[in-house]
C-alpha cells in the first residue's frame, strides 16, 4: 500500500514544541473506518449467533415471544456496546491530541514570558547605562563648557573695551542654551531612568513622578502614601513604577481628564497602587484589542513580579487602574 504523503507543519512551530512536528497528509483509507468495520463484523457475528441459538431452543409460543424480547435486547444491548466502544476511541484520540494542543500552548506562552522578562531586564539595564552616560559624562562636559564661557565672560567684562560689549552679549546667550541643555539632559536622564528609584525608593519616585507628570500636562495629580511600605525588590520597583509611568501616559493621551488620584499602600501582605483618573473611562474594546501594546506591556510587567493588574472603567467616570503585588513574608515581619 502506497504511504500517505506528509506535510511538514511551520518552522516555528519546532521551536515552540522543542521538537519535529508533522501533519499527516489526507488518507483514502482511515483507521476510523477499519475500526468502525471490525466493530460491525464482531457485533453481526454475535448477533446472528446468539439468534440462532435461542431460536434453537424455542419450545412453545409463549418462549417464542419471550426469545423475541431477548433477540431485541440483545440488538439494543450490543448496539450500544458497539457505540460505547466507538466513540471512546475516537474520543480518546481527540481528547489525547487537545491536551498535547494545550501543553504545546502553556510551553509557548510560559517560554514567551520568559522571553518577555528577558528583554524588559535587557531594556531596564541599557536604559540606566544610557541614563549613566547621558547624566555622568554629557552631564560633566556640558557644566565645564559653562565654566569656560564664564570664565571667558568674566575676562572680558572686567576690560574697558565697550566694542567687546556685543561679544560678552553673545556669550552670555551662549551660556543660557549650555543652561537650558543641561535641563535637557537631565530631563532625558530622568525619563531613562530616574534616579530617585535607584537612590530614594519606589515612593519618592513614584511622588517626583506625578509632579513632573502636573508640570507636563498641567493636569493635577494628587500621590498619596497611605501605609510604612515594605521594601520589595529592584525588580519589582521597577515594574511597579513602570506601570504608574503608563498609567499616567494613558490619562495624558487618551482619557481627557481634569485630575488624576494616585495611592500607594501595603495591607495584608500585599503592596497595592490605585491610579484613578475622572476622564471618558476606556471602552471596552480597547481592553480586548490586541493592538494595545501599552496594557498588554502593563500585564506583563505585573505577571512578571507575581502580581495581577486590573483595569475598568468606572460607573460614573473614568478609568481605575489596580495593580496588587503580594510582599514577601520575610520582609513584612522584619
Amino acid at each position: 500500500m502506497k504511504e500517505p504523503p506528509i506535510i511538514h507543519a511551520d518552522p516555528g512551530f519546532k521551536s515552540i514544541s522543542g521538537q519535529d512536528e508533522e501533519v499527516p497528509g489526507y488518507h483514502w483509507s482511515l483507521p476510523e473506518v477499519r475500526i468502525v468495520v471490525l466493530y460491525i463484523v464482531v457485533a453481526s457475528i454475535w448477533i446472528v449467533g446468539s439468534d440462532l441459538y435461542l431460536t434453537r431452543t424455542v419450545v412453545s409460543e409463549t418462549e417464542a415471544g419471550i426469545i423475541q424480547s431477548l433477540k431485541g435486547l440483545n440488538f439494543v444491548l450490543t448496539t450500544g456496546i458497539l457505540l460505547f466502544f466507538v466513540l471512546r476511541r475516537a474520543y480518546g484520540g481527540w481528547r489525547r491530541a487537545e491536551e498535547r494542543r494545550v501543553a504545546v500552548v502553556r510551553k509557548a506562552r510560559e517560554r514567551y514570558r520568559g522571553l518577555c522578562s528577558r528583554v524588559q531586564s535587557l531594556r531596564e539595564e541599557e536604559r540606566t547605562r544610557i541614563a549613566r552616560e547621558v547624566h555622568d559624562e554629557l552631564g560633566q562636559l556640558l557644566t565645564g563648557l559653562k565654566m569656560e564661557l564664564r570664565m571667558i565672560e568674566n575676562q572680558l567684562t572686567d576690560r574697558a573695551d565697550r566694542s567687546l560689549n556685543p561679544m560678552i552679549d553673545k556669550l552670555v546667550e551662549t551660556t543660557e542654551i549650555v543652561d537650558s541643555t543641561i535641563l535637557s539632559v537631565q530631563r532625558i536622564s530622568a525619563g531613562l531612568r530616574p534616579s530617585a528609584l535607584d537612590h530614594l525608593g519606589l515612593a519618592a519616585a513614584l511622588s517626583e513622578e506625578a509632579e513632573l507628570f502636573t508640570q507636563r500636562t498641567e493636569i493635577p495629580c494628587k500621590f498619596e502614601i497611605r501605609d510604612r511600605l515594605v521594601p520589595m525588590s529592584k525588580e519589582a520597583d521597577t515594574a511597579v513604577f513602570r506601570i504608574f509611568q503608563e498609567s499616567l501616559t494613558n490619562v495624558a493621551r487618551h482619557a481627557h481628564a481634569a485630575a488624576v488620584d494616585a495611592s500607594l499602600s501595603a495591607e495584608d501582605g500585599l503592596m497595592k497602587l490605585r491610579v484613578l483618573d475622572d476622564g471618558d473611562g476606556i471602552p471596552a474594546a480597547v481592553m480586548d484589542d490586541p493592538k494595545s501594546l501599552g496594557l498588554i506591556g502593563m500585564l506583563e510587567r505585573a505577571e512578571h513580579i507575581g502580581g495581577s493588574l486590573t483595569v475598568r472603567r468606572r460607573p460614573q467616570k473614568g478609568t481605575e487602574v489596580i495593580l496588587t503585588v503580594p510582599l514577601e513574608k520575610e520582609k513584612i515581619a522584619s
